[in-house]
């Protein structure tokens, strides 16, 4: 079917209408223009001058986890533990089995920041097991009966990660023996839930997403990529997906590999990316793997998670099948040994666009090694939020200057711009606004200014860059003839307002491939 939008003030062009024709943008031009190629059968869709940008794409995410996420109980804006804990009781009140999962605390913002303990939580509920996550997915609190259940007792060790039975605390790799004891997740509420995030996404802009999937809430790759392929041959994935693929063994790699899987494999909605692997920890939990101790816990440097020997393996697997590897890397620490790892593999000029994500905290010899090699770099402006106000507590003065160095990675390598959700609202507005002034909106902290982008640089992190990190720069990303018709109206124009007024902006209306999947 072919639609005219009409009456457009369009990013980046002087262009006011463009013709699709199906799942493809056909013409832009005028409104005059484009009206002259209308006929009987073509739809007129007026948008009164409102803004058009390419769809928004966020780089990092977790799909199937912000399903999860908004179908358990939510603690965003928790003020007080008392708060945390009720919102727990009021979800135990009304279930008599199963587990309780809550996430998105962050102590930081406590009157008095303490994370909930065991204690804390038996007191909630002794009979129904509790995992409470921190808001970035690093930290859990959990009660008696969910360690009983998971069989953790006094003397339980975790490879990469920490257990401290006294209070009830996992960090890092002991997650995963909560994980593995809340049961199997079917076929049927996997798909339920990445639905539930898709549509989250398209309320925010969004219309594809680098989404790490196959170990977040069930760990089986297979039937998450089914559930992925099943969701877009019938037409219900709304989301373009390119799947960072993380896997607990390389022998699951080596697995996946085997049977055919590589990246650029898949569809139009789903597609397989890059080898994904988590490195380290957050600066939140303090779990980053840093080179100096942490400046509020002496002794303190955070958790690698892999052996130098067992990252080699992974990459060099990959590296065979001609598969890019991604790694979560917040921690200089972590970042040296990344970076030594992509020394031996990486070919000059990077041409299979390995690459780091998070982009935090890194010294300025990490920086031009990262230049110097042209990696590509996923960054989450949105972390500024929490971030600004932690980041003097967590480095030292002049480490903090050079963190997160947005400008400088946008303007020498490919750099573009997520949510990491759950671990944040995916909010893309919020995220421009955030990369524009480095000014948290809860607390007012600021980061190094000099590393502010420009509202065009910010709306590029978020489309030009996202389609050329997901390899599809020659389908998404602009309102073009022969694009694909992904694309995010607004009511206001993103360059001609105040910075502030970006916080009030609305989605009127998200389009993938020539379909309204939000607004009107």
């Amino acid at each position: 079917m072919r639609k005219a939008w009409i009456n457009a003030e369009i990013w980046n062009k002087e262009d006011t209408a463009f013709l699709t024709e199906d799942e493809h943008i056909v013409l832009t031009g005028t409104t005059e223009e484009v009206l002259a190629e209308a006929d009987k059968d073509t739809e007129i869709i007026d948008l009164h001058r409102s803004f058009v940008t390419p769809g928004f794409i966020d780089t990092h995410l977790h799909l199937a986890g912000l399903g999860s996420f908004k179908n358990g109980v939510q603690l965003y804006q928790c003020k007080s533990v008392e708060e945390l804990l009720e919102r727990i009781r009021r979800k135990a009140e009304t279930v008599h089995s199963g587990w309780i999962i809550a996430r998105g605390y962050n102590e930081e913002y406590f009157d008095i920041p303490v994370r909930p303990t065991r204690q804390m939580l038996d007191e909630v509920s002794r009979d129904l097991p509790i995992a409470v996550i921190r808001t970035c997915g690093h930290v859990m609190s959990v009660n008696s009966k969910a360690m009983e259940l998971a069989g953790i007792n006094e003397t339980t060790t975790v490879e990469g990660g920490k257990i401290d039975f006294e209070h009830g605390f996992m960090d890092e790799n002991a997650l995963s023996l909560i994980k593995g004891a809340y049961g199997n997740i079917d076929m049927n509420t996997l798909k339920e839930w990445i639905m539930l995030a898709a549509g989250e996404l398209n309320r925010f802009g969004i219309t594809s997403c680098c989404s790490d999937d196959y170990v977040s809430v069930v760990k089986d790759w297979k039937m998450v990529t089914d559930a992925f392929m099943q969701l877009s041959y019938q037409g219900k994935l709304n989301v373009r997906v390119s799947e960072q693929c993380e896997f607990e063994s390389p022998q699951d790699l080596a697995s996946f590999l085997d049977e055919g899987y590589t990246t650029g494999v898949g569809d139009d909605y789903f597609q397989i990316g890059p080898l994904k692997m988590i490195c380290d920890g957050s600066l939140g939990a303090e779990t980053a793997a840093m080179t100096k101790d942490y400046p509020d816990h002496p002794g303190e440097k955070g958790i690698l998670i892999y052996e130098d020997e067992d990252l080699d393996t992974y990459v060099q697997l990959a590296n065979q099948y001609n598969m890019p590897a991604i790694c979560h890397a917040i921690g200089d620490r972590t970042l040296d040994q990344v970076l030594n790892t992509f020394e031996k593999y990486v070919l000059p000029g990077n041409p299979l666009h390995y690459g780091i994500v998070h982009c935090q905290i890194m010294r300025p010899d990490q920086i031009q090694k990262v230049i110097d090699m042209n990696l590509d770099c996923y960054f989450q402006s949105l972390f500024v939020d929490d971030d600004a106000q932690i980041l003097p507590q967590r480095v030292d003065e002049k480490l903090a200057e050079c963190s997160y160095p947005y400008r400088t990675l946008f303007h020498h390598v490919l750099a573009g711009n997520g949510s990491d959700a759950p671990v944040t609202i995916p909010d893309a507005l919020r995220g421009i606004y955030l990369a524009v002034t480095r000014r948290s909106t809860t607390t007012g902290d600021t980061m190094n200014p000099a590393e502010c982008l420009t509202v065009d640089e910010a709306i590029a992190s978020y489309t030009v860059n996202g389609a050329k990190l997901m390899g599809r720069e020659d389908e998404l990303g602009e309102i073009k003839a022969g694009m694909l018709a992904d694309f995010t109206v607004m009511d206001k124009n993103l360059t001609k307002i105040p910075v502030e007024e970006i916080l009030s902006t609305k989605i009127l209306m998200t389009v993938s491939g020539g379909r309204i999947v939000y607004g009107e």
